[in-house]
């Protein structure tokens, strides 16, 4: 589901080596990249911002122009770290559509985006 052209998986470390973060990046469709699988042991400390921005510049650099990703509507916490990330709510896509418990965001990354 992560693997090939296109896709990539992050693990963030401790200074122990320990896992306290991940996520992924897959092509949903020319230009746009879908984040999956956001991740931090413990929240509140910059692991999922740390993630999240390492996934964007990755996704810059494999030409994305735009992320999406899902997530529950009942993840308050997620909604909002997503919201405070520059994310803005769009209509469900895919696999989303008919689902009244997820909620999807897009993000312009492309290089005319701020």
């Amino acid at each position: 589901m992560f693997g090939g052209a296109g896709a990539a998986f992050l693990l963030a470390r401790d200074e122990q080596g320990r896992a306290i973060g991940c996520g992924a990046l897959r092509p949903l469709q020319p230009g746009v990249a879908e984040i999956k699988r956001m991740y931090a042991a413990v929240a509140g400390q910059g692991v999922g911002s740390v993630v999240l921005a390492a996934l964007e510049a990755k996704a810059k650099s494999l030409g994305y122009d735009e992320i999406r990703l899902e997530t529950r509507r009942v993840n308050t916490v997620a909604v909002g770290f997503y919201l405070r990330a520059g994310y803005r709510e769009i209509p469900p896509y895919g696999r989303y559509v008919g689902r009244p418990e997820a909620v999807c965001f897009a993000k312009p990354i492309g290089s005319t985006s701020a």
